[in-house]
């Protein structure tokens, strides 16, 4: 577990603007995406030397690649996957393309309920390179590693804010979401956000009187058991609510044979179903699965992907303090 855990989330909040600070923002006021006039993009700073802060609008930010500097206020936002486009909801704008796979359903209720229009450009995967450049946007925000075949093109767009995102946990999600505030020249609205989540997470860990259980979210589907350990996004967060990883695995998702869980032994489970059937109901007929505690003790909860994995935010972990509350609370 990294040691950022072992330190108070207050402090860790609240150093994160800090660390990040390197240039003034504009003070334009951020339009709603889709309706700003089209502009020229310019490509992304060098990554060498910061640029200065001055009082010429620049926004100078480091990402995961080195220092990306924009020329002003980006209004005109594409974003590559979930987690990105519910950072841009909590700071109040709108992203006008959205790598949604293209289907809306993945986005939480809380992230499509506040989208308006906006373009889907395609797989986070395999996103449609053509249709990015056509929507003239001034500021991509990609991930470091499943996007990486594609940086160059994205660079040639438009700037881009590269962060690692894909493979991050929850201490890094908070990072992130500090750079991305920061771009949008909305780093004050990003601390106060913070602040407002922190409050509701302390809130959560104060109701929650047991938290000496082992306890696993997974996301299941026809293929295998894939658990969440303490290196991943949802695993992490749940270690520092105060739970204990079963899986103990160098892996953020490590995919589990039924041997395996029944070793791991999780007291709770949280599953994550990605189709209507999964490997689960296949072992269910097993009298192995019986053996686990979380299935003795009738702890086995389903809860919805999309909340839990992909949108990977602070209205994620929001709704994952929620579900925690709801099936282990006092």
């Amino acid at each position: 577990m990294n040691l950022w855990m072992k330190r108070p989330l207050s402090i860790a909040l609240v150093s994160l603007f800090t660390a990040l600070s390197l240039a003034a923002c504009g003070t334009s006021t951020t339009t709603p995406s889709g309706t700003a006039p089209q502009s020229s993009s310019t490509p992304a700073a060098s990554t060498t030397t910061p640029a200065a802060a001055g009082t010429d609008g620049k926004i100078t930010v480091q990402d995961a690649q080195g220092t990306v500097e924009l020329a002003k206020k980006p209004v005109k936002i594409v974003t590559m996957d979930f987690s990105f486009t519910d950072a841009l909801v909590t700071l109040g704008t709108l992203p006008i393309g959205v790598a949604d796979d293209s289907s809306p359903d993945l986005f939480m209720d809380s992230v499509k309920s506040q989208l308006k229009n906006y373009t889907s450009v395609g797989s986070r995967y395999e996103p449609n390179i053509e249709l990015i450049s056509s929507l003239q946007p001034d500021l991509i925000i990609a991930d470091l590693n499943k996007h990486k075949n594609a940086i160059p093109q994205l660079k040639a767009i438009a700037p881009l804010l590269v962060l690692d995102d894909s493979q991050a946990d929850y201490n890094q999600m908070l990072k992130n979401y500090a750079i991305i505030a920061k771009a949008l020249g909305k780093e004050e609205e990003g601390k106060k956000r913070l602040a407002e989540h922190q409050t509701k997470i302390d809130a959560v860990k104060k109701k929650l009187t047991n938290t000496n259980l082992r306890v696993l979210p997974a996301v299941t589907n026809s293929k295998g058991f894939y658990a969440h350990s303490d290196h991943s996004f949802g695993g992490s967060f749940l270690m520092l609510l105060g739970f204990t990883d079963p899986v103990k695995n160098t892996a953020a998702n490590p995919q589990l044979t039924l041997e395996q869980l029944v070793e791991a032994n999780p007291q709770a489970m949280f599953l994550l179903p990605s189709e209507k059937e999964t490997i689960v109901n296949q072992w269910e007929t097993n009298p192995l699965w019986k053996q686990i505690d979380a299935v003795a003790n009738k702890k086995v909860f389903t809860v919805e992907r999309r909340d839990w994995s992909l949108s990977r935010g602070l209205l994620g972990s929001e709704k994952i303090a929620e579900d925690i509350l709801k099936n282990l609370g006092a």
